[in-house]
């Protein structure tokens, strides 16, 4: 019963997944709170680099000296530059972002899914410990759980994540 739930899962994923990448959309996960209420740590945001244009009050994904980061534009400059600001800041960036920084809107959130990556990203050791205890307690096959743990983990740890 519970091999049927998890193949399940897994090939509801990977079906998923390759739909997501047929549009070029790309996986990002929310690290912080500073979109909230509309987005949290451990959200997963499918941001498309395709689009040709950004709307005021559109969420878009862009890259500074941090890394990728969400907010959300609530002003565009003649020149193309925009007014970014994350929702629970209380005033607008004080840079304006050029187009070329820019990775792209948001176009899909999934609350939640992303909290293996956060969990990954925050406390390896104790994930790196916790899938190796679980490898070694389940009975038969050892090696290849730890392998496939391992596996997992290590493509957890290798998803983009934005702030």
């Amino acid at each position: 019963m519970i091999h049927r739930l998890l193949l399940g899962v897994a090939l509801s994923t990977v079906l998923f997944s390759v739909g997501v990448a047929g549009l070029g959309w790309r996986p990002y996960v929310v690290t912080s709170e500073a979109m909230a209420p509309g987005m949290h740590a451990g959200d997963l945001v499918f941001v498309d680099p395709r689009a040709q244009t950004v709307a005021n009050y559109e969420v878009v994904v862009y890259t500074d000296s941090r890394g990728p980061v969400t907010h959300r534009v609530v002003g565009q400059a003649a020149d193309g530059r925009l007014t970014l600001k994350a929702d629970a800041g209380a005033q607008p960036d004080p840079a304006a972002v050029e187009r070329a920084e820019l990775v792209g809107p948001v176009r899909l959130v999934l609350p939640n899914v992303g909290w293996p990556v956060v969990q990954v990203r925050t406390h390896p050791l104790r994930i790196a410990g916790g899938a190796l205890l679980l490898a070694l307690l389940i009975p038969g096959r050892r090696l290849l759980m730890l392998l496939l743990l391992g596996g997992i983990v290590a493509a957890i740890a290798m998803v983009p994540t934005t702030l």
